[in-house]
């Protein structure tokens, strides 16, 4: 699924990052391609690919997570983990996300929360946007 870093965000760490192939160029691609990542990488479970995925996709249809300056954040969540996931993507060529900016997104962050719109899944999803745009971390 492409070379990446295992680290998780628990750890105080930088975030697993992974290149995203050329082929992979449509923002539903990349958030297939990234959940899927996430079950091999072991952090979310097979059965929940297909229902992660679809709510990601349900809630970019509400208005796109393109945030700015080449970075995009789909989230979801899935009650069948204990844990945060995420992953952080690279693309191979810039997307348009219908961002926030206008401009084509370079890095793509799927973060997957426990449970629905808990406030650790939210704290996660800030937290793995201040690591991508190079702020403090404030765990």
């Amino acid at each position: 699924m492409g070379a990446a870093v295992a680290i998780g965000m628990a750890d105080g760490d930088d975030p697993p990052t992974v290149d995203v192939p050329v082929t992979v160029d449509t923002p539903e691609a990349v958030v297939r391609f990234l959940a899927g990542w996430l079950v091999a990488d072991g952090q979310l479970p097979a059965a929940e690919l297909e229902p992660v995925v679809g709510r990601v996709l349900r809630r970019e249809a509400c208005g796109s997570t393109g945030i700015g300056r080449g970075l995009a954040v789909p989230h979801g969540y899935s009650d069948a983990i204990e844990r945060v996931a995420f992953v952080a993507g690279r693309l191979a060529a810039p997307l348009d996300w219908s961002a926030i900016d206008g401009e084509p997104v370079r890095v793509v962050a799927l973060v997957v929360g426990t449970g629905s719109g808990t406030p650790a899944a939210l704290q996660a999803l800030g937290e793995a946007v201040r690591r991508l745009r190079g702020g403090p971390s404030k765990g």
